[in-house]
């Protein structure tokens, strides 16, 4: 095992509760844990089965957060992926590209969360 493993990815947002509702809703997360220090909320969310963690971080001081999507997209395989898509689309967020086919008969999506944080959406033929 390595003395490091990955464990979790953090997402810098402005609205923390909708961008919550928003993962909810959607993929399936679930919030685990919460934090409220004097600089910033964060709330903690997992889906069922999963070791990996995503992280929602609000800074409470309004500071410029536009650098904070200025990353390549966050992944998640589905075996349903036009109905993940319509799910994603129908609660705010924004289709890039529509289902693709790319090599092998591989299934893609590109959109962007209502934070504008891109996301790509994956089936495996």
């Amino acid at each position: 095992m390595p003395e490091a493993k990955l464990s979790f990815f953090k997402l810098i947002v402005r609205d923390l509760e909708g961008a919550r509702r928003f993962y909810e809703r959607t993929l399936g997360f679930a919030q685990v844990g919460f934090f409220d220090t004097p600089d910033f909320v964060e709330a903690i969310l997992s889906q069922p089965g999963a070791d990996f963690q995503m992280m929602l971080l609000q800074y409470k001081d309004g500071r410029d957060i536009s650098q904070a999507v200025g990353h390549g997209p966050t992944g998640f395989f589905t075996d349903a992926i036009e109905a993940v898509h319509d799910r994603l689309v129908a609660e705010g967020a924004v289709a890039k590209s529509g289902v693709i086919v790319v090599g092998d008969g591989i299934k893609v999506a590109l959109l962007d969360d209502p934070e504008g944080h891109e996301i790509e959406l994956c089936q495996m033929p």
